[in-house]
């Protein structure tokens, strides 16, 4: 018997779409693991050019670091027998060798990392590893700067600054040879004369140093210092290019380690180190197309595979659906030869595929024998819901004997006393992000069969939900002792249910108090919701039973106090505070008082924003919607209706701190004026940050701000250089003891005052004192 080939129609080819669709994830997979490979190589690459270009940046740091070190030492070693040369005596004369001799062995240390070094302290002599030569001709001739005259040179005896790194200079040497080299000046005074030591450090080994960490060859290097001068380049073409402002202007806010440029047309991955201590700019620049060239092996594999699949998977989606269409069109002619629907108006049934007819006859024939029973049960539970809700809530309107002949026949509630639970379900973050979306919606639409299947085996409950995650449980009570008991058994089985599920939700109950007559339902709701109200927000499961707590109370407590903790949080624009704040009125206020009273007292925290507002000359209005107003101006009717205006409280209160905190950025200037006069009245009492800041009623997070953004100084800083500055002043002016001076000026540890003084004034206060007075 051969197999009858498929009449084909848009059902056919709509099944083979749909088996076709099946190929697009692995498009969607392989595009996404290309970009995702290809980000990461690229990540990968860029770190490691960024990390060889740290490790050149540090080498360099320690070539100027073991220069200036063994420069600064050198005076230290040869103090006593500097001196100009016309001061000199005989004596004196005999050991100036020593310095040339001196110059030697450092240089020798130096030598893989200076060109040069050389010492002068008048515009006569020059000492050098080689020697004394005289001043005119060994700038002149003997080592000639291009840029820096000997009339430089002269002009740098009369510098104030320790050290300074010049800008990059060729120097021609007087055999003829030219080298470009950064001069590393060091002054000093020494026997009450200053004294000029210059290193030379050579531009060609920096380069060499730089090229040793380089990963690729075709990478190019440009170094700057702080003020933007170029000190070397690898790539002359990019310096002339002016990519250097460029790069500075990208690189120039320290956010920045790497990014792409284009120069020409060429792309470039540009790496960005600054020195911390000399405020050099290394910038390592190499073409994307290296990086590219890495990553080709790795699309043509991901598009050879993705090709494959892709055939294969259209090889087998026009098998598939052969296979699946037949057996459709014998279903469609077996469910269309009934004559009960052969009978029924098919209206497009000349267009309709076999799936739409399919459908349509399964429909038809389950349709007729649960219709009319189906929306019986389905109007009568919703007319019950909706009626014993509203009733329970308040209502007026719902006819009391009539309800209870629906409870009675419907859920057999023929016992005279009633109680009511309140049960809270609150979903935590998890169940959002580890629950998919449809077994949410599952788990959402079960959850009140599973509540009723629960406490059903030990009462006669019906539960209600007045929306999601919030059921009211009415029970009808025979022996008021037992079926309390029960009732509780119930709960505590529900509680130990979900009790595992902890990560994912949590349960609050309150549990009314029993009452007869369907008046008493009513009265036992409200017991039920201000128990739920007085549940701890930390822990998950609990039961709270209304006989338990005292009567709810409608006065919340709001203090003058309270209201000018929140005025002064506002003033000091701290946010934080303000929201401790009122998280801790309403953690008290929650125990004790009903939910109404908690929202009202809300309102009343935002009418003190309006106060302090109003105060300053602003309307509330400019900062708020009209509805977030309306909602903050009176009191929430449902029970998370608190937590939702809490949050528009602090949104509110961000706006307010966010407006005020513009106006007050003129006030700073004043404050920062109140603190000097504040440090020089009081410089010789211990001074800390959380002192002054008392002192001048703000937080200490805002006055170190505020200062530093003022003067420019840390407040630290400022406080250690004033009480230096009074301590030069007492060295000089008494004959006070080091401890003395060091007590007088705030700081009670000798030790520490002298290391200060040598950190700010580079000697110790007794030189200082001595050097002075001389």
């Amino acid at each position: 018997m051969t197999r009858r080939m498929p009449r084909l129609n848009r059902l056919f080819f709509r099944i083979l779409l749909y088996f076709l669709s099946l190929l697009l994830p692995i498009i969607i997979i392989g595009a996404v693991f290309y970009i995702n490979v290809s980000n990461r190589l690229q990540d990968e690459f860029t770190q490691k050019v960024q990390m060889n270009l740290q490790s050149s940046a540090n080498t360099i740091e320690i070539y100027m670091r073991t220069i200036q070190e063994t420069s600064i030492n050198f005076f230290y070693e040869k103090r006593p027998l500097l001196l100009p040369y016309d001061e000199y005596n005989l004596q004196e004369r005999v050991r100036i060798a020593e310095i040339p001799d001196t110059l030697s062995k450092i240089a020798g240390n130096l030598s893989a990392l200076s060109v040069n070094l050389f010492l002068f302290a008048d515009n006569q002599k020059v000492y050098t590893a080689a020697g004394l030569d005289d001043f005119d001709y060994y700038f002149d001739k003997g080592y000639s700067f291009q840029q820096y005259n000997k009339q430089f040179w002269k002009q740098k005896l009369l510098t104030e600054k320790s050290i300074e790194i010049l800008q990059v200079s060729e120097v021609k040497l007087n055999n003829g040879v030219h080298t470009s080299v950064i001069p590393l000046v060091f002054m000093n005074t020494v026997n009450g004369h200053k004294a000029i030591l210059v290193t030379t450090l050579s531009v060609d080994m920096l380069q060499r140093t730089i090229l040793n960490h380089a990963v690729t060859p075709s990478t190019s290097f440009i170094l700057s210092d702080h003020n933007g001068n170029v000190i070397l380049s690898s790539d002359k073409s990019m310096q002339d290019s002016g990519m250097l402002s460029e790069l500075n202007g990208y690189f120039g806010s320290g956010n920045a380690k790497y990014g792409e440029f284009k120069l020409g047309s060429t792309h470039y991955i540009v790496n960005y180190i600054k020195s911390e201590s000399y405020g050099w700019n290394y910038y390592a620049i190499t073409p994307v197309s290296d990086f590219k060239e890495q990553i080709n092996y790795f699309v043509t594999l991901i598009v050879t595979i993705c090709l494959v699949l892709v055939v294969v998977g259209i090889l087998f989606s026009f098998i598939f659906t052969f296979n699946l269409y037949n057996p459709i069109q014998r279903i469609r002619d077996i469910l269309m030869s009934k004559s009960e629907l052969a009978e029924e108006p098919t209206g497009r049934a000349g267009t309709a595929n076999e799936f739409e007819q399919i459908g349509r006859g399964i429909h038809q024939l389950i349709e007729y024998n649960h219709k009319f029973k189906n929306e019986l049960e389905l109007k009568s539970t919703e007319y019950l819901d909706q009626s014993l809700l509203n009733y329970v809530q308040g209502s007026t309107a719902i006819n009391e004997k009539e309800l209870h002949k629906m409870l009675a026949e419907q859920v057999q509630f023929i016992h005279p006393a009633y109680m009511c639970c309140y049960i809270q379900f609150g979903l935590k973050p998890a169940f959002y992000d580890d629950i998919q979306d449809t077994e949410r919606l599952i788990i959402l639409d079960k959850l009140k069969k599973i509540v009723w299947g629960l406490i059903q085996p030990h009462v006669n409950a019906y539960i209600l939900e007045e929306r999601e995650c919030l059921y009211t449980c009415a029970i009808n009570v025979r022996d008021m002792e037992d079926s309390l008991q029960q009732v509780k058994d119930g709960l505590k089985q529900l509680l130990d249910t979900f009790r595992y599920d902890s990560q994912y939700c949590y349960i609050h109950i309150g549990i009314g108090t029993v009452h007869t007559g369907m008046q008493g339902l009513v009265k036992s709701y409200t017991d039920a919701v201000h128990a739920l109200e007085a549940a701890d927000p930390q822990k998950d499961f609990q039961m709270i039973d209304a006989q338990q707590l005292p009567p709810a109370v409608t006065q919340y407590a709001y203090s003058f106090i309270d209201e000018n903790m929140i005025i002064n949080c506002l003033k000091t624009r701290n946010l934080e505070s303000l929201t401790n704040k009122i998280d801790d009125l309403l953690h008290k206020n929650r125990l004790n008082v009903s939910h109404a009273a908690v929202s009202s007292l809300l309102s009343a925290i935002y009418y003190t924003g309006c106060r302090f507002l109003g105060e300053n000359g602003l309307n509330a209005h400019d900062l708020i919607t009209e509805q977030e107003h309306a909602a903050l101006d009176k009191k929430s009717d449902l029970y998370l209706g608190v937590e939702e205006k809490k949050r528009l409280l602090l949104h509110f209160f961000e706006n307010v701190i966010e407006y005020t905190e513009d106006q007050e950025q003129g006030k700073s200037s004043s404050l920062a004026a109140m603190i000097k006069h504040y440090i020089e009245d009081n410089y010789h009492h211990d001074l800390y940050l959380e002192k002054i800041a008392n002192e001048m009623g703000v937080s200490t997070k805002y006055i170190s701000r505020a200062f530093h953004e003022k003067t420019g100084v840390h407040l630290s800083t400022y406080i250690s250089q004033f009480r230096m500055t009074k301590a030069k002043e007492l060295l000089l002016s008494t004959n006070w003891t080091i401890s003395d001076i060091s007590q007088k000026v705030g700081i009670y540890s000798r030790t520490t005052f002298i290391r200060l003084f040598k950190k700010h004034e580079g000697i110790t206060p007794h030189h200082y004192r001595t050097l002075h007075k001389k």
